[in-house]
C-alpha cells in the first residue's frame, strides 16, 4: 500500500513548470480512483445520475483535481515524504505521511485507499485534517440545494473552459 504512496513525486529546483506538473500528474494519478472518489463527493445525489452522466461526470470531476493539482503541487509537495503510519484491512487502508519541504515545512497527510479488482488506490486525501472529497461533497451540496445537477455539469465545463484558455483564478478545488 505505501508504495501507491511514496513514489518519489517531488520537483527538484528549476522543474517547477506546468510541463514537469502535467508529467508528475500522468505518474500519480494512476494511484487514483478518481469514480470513487466522484461517487463519496455526490454522495445522495449520485444514485439519480444515469450511467452516462455518472461517467461525464467523472471526466469532469477528475479534470477539476488535474487542474488543482498542477496549480498546487509546487507547494503541496516537498522534498521528502515520511511513511508514519499504515493501517491495512481487506479493503480499505490508510497511509499517514508527513510532507517536508523547504517553503511550509511539515505537513500531514493521509491517503485513504480501497482495493479494488486486487489494486490499491486512493479515494481521498485528507491535508492537515482537510479531507479532500468531504470539502467537494460540501460545495456539491451546496450548489444542488439551488441549482439543478445539470446547472452543476454546465458550471463544471464553464470552469474547465475557462482553465483551458487562462482565465481561471487560482483556488482548489473550489466549484462555484
Amino acid at each position: 500500500v505505501k508504495g501507491v504512496i511514496l513514489k518519489d513525486i517531488t520537483l527538484k529546483d528549476g522543474e517547477d513548470t506546468n510541463e514537469r506538473k502535467r508529467k508528475l500528474w500522468e505518474e500519480i494519478s494512476l494511484s487514483f480512483n478518481f469514480e470513487e472518489m466522484a461517487k463519496r463527493a455526490m454522495w445522495n445525489h449520485w444514485k439519480n445520475r444515469s450511467p452516462d452522466e455518472k461517467k461525464e461526470f467523472v471526466e469532469l470531476f477528475t479534470n477539476n483535481i488535474k487542474d488543482a493539482y498542477i496549480r498546487k503541487s509546487g507547494s503541496r509537495f516537498g522534498e521528502k515524504i515520511i511513511s508514519l503510519m499504515e493501517k491495512q484491512g481487506d479493503k480499505f487502508a490508510k497511509v499517514q505521511v508527513e510532507l517536508i519541504n523547504k517553503t511550509e515545512g511539515k505537513m500531514s497527510a493521509d491517503f485513504l485507499l480501497l482495493r479494488k479488482n486486487l489494486e490499491w488506490r486512493i479515494y481521498d486525501v485528507v491535508f492537515e485534517g482537510v479531507s479532500l472529497v468531504s470539502n467537494y461533497r460540501r460545495q456539491f451540496n451546496s450548489f444542488l440545494s439551488k441549482f439543478s445537477y445539470e446547472e452543476l455539469v454546465q458550471k463544471l465545463k464553464q470552469n474547465q473552459s475557462k482553465k483551458e484558455h487562462g482565465n481561471q483564478k487560482p483556488g482548489f478545488g473550489y466549484i462555484g
